[in-house]
């Protein structure tokens, strides 16, 4: 049953007296990395001012609604802006498999359009080229994620202009491993089978390697079949290991073609799906091709 103006006037009462606020939602996945999206308007008009803490408490699976990150839309000159937090409540500049959320929710909520249009991020502005069947509710997007750096002496503790296969130690154990910036920091190793390497435990003590990586890192585990497919599993930054990381799917396959491993476009499969990343080599775009599917809208509970 629909609720009553007498029902309504004693929710406002209840959420007066119980300090809390309700938050209008929608929560996406991209090959299983789960979003919720917010609108800044929204938190502000709600009172929150820390979206840090507001992200934490979201994102939480038991006390929250669960989510791999919070994604707030602002708008900056007029354009729409994608603002990404961790699980945990930290910031990070870019989300991959984010982005492609972020992109179906413009266009559900009519925020953009036509097929190509531009969404700023932190590192900068994205173009994004969706290809939506609304009928069978089938939707997917192609990224260009812009250029890899791989100059990387001023963003890590390393006296190298480029930190590529380098060897670091551990608990006794030596790792190859890589990093570059791909719309944020990716460290990335290549192994010979998963199962060399317990990927919880190394994925969080090289996440929080800071004599190194001073701002902590994603770490991406890389097996590479052959030259048109390979697999990633990657520990994030601020929540732990995913079903799949947009960014690091792309740092992982640019590493993999600059290293002659793959060729120029190569199929990714990550532990929720499968994404196609793009990328011709040297200072040229990456280009990263995934789906998104909308997995529920609502009002969550905020209680101050």
């Amino acid at each position: 049953s629909f609720p009553t103006r007498r029902s309504s006037d004693l929710l406002q009462k209840i959420k007066i007296k119980g300090g809390f606020e309700m938050l209008k939602f929608e929560k996406y996945q991209g090959a299983g990395n789960d979003f919720i999206i917010v609108t800044e308007r929204e938190l502000i008009e709600k009172g929150i001012p820390e979206y840090g803490e507001f992200a934490s408490q979201v994102c939480d699976r038991h006390f929250g609604i669960g989510a791999d990150g919070l994604i707030i839309l602002k708008y900056v000159a007029s354009m729409p802006f994608m603002f990404f937090f961790n699980g945990d409540g930290s910031q990070a500049p870019m989300c991959g498999n984010g982005i492609r959320c972020f992109s179906h929710y413009l266009v559900n909520n009519h925020l953009v359009e036509g097929d190509e249009f531009v969404v700023k991020t932190v590192p900068g502005d994205l173009m994004i080229r969706v290809n939506y069947d609304e009928e069978k509710d089938d939707f997917s997007a192609r990224v260009n994620m812009g250029k890899p750096v791989f100059n990387v002496k001023e963003l890590i503790n390393t006296e190298k202009e480029q930190f590529l296969r380098e060897k670091i130690n551990i608990d006794g154990t030596e790792i190859e491993i890589s990093y570059i910036f791909m719309g944020t920091d990716h460290s990335v190793i290549f192994v010979n089978d998963f199962n060399d390497y317990n990927i919880d435990e190394f994925g969080k003590k090289i996440e929080n390697y800071t004599d190194l990586f001073p701002k902590k890192v994603n770490v991406n585990f890389v097996k590479v079949y052959d030259k048109k497919h390979m697999e990633v599993i990657t520990w994030e930054r601020g929540a732990g290991r995913t079903l799949a990381c947009g960014t690091g799917a792309t740092a992982s396959a640019v590493l993999a073609k600059t290293f002659g491993f793959t060729d120029e476009k190569v199929n990714v499969k990550v532990p929720g799906g499968q994404l196609v990343i793009e990328y011709e080599g040297g200072e040229n775009d990456a280009f990263m091709t995934g789906p998104s599917e909308k997995i529920a809208e609502g009002l969550y509970k905020y209680q101050r």
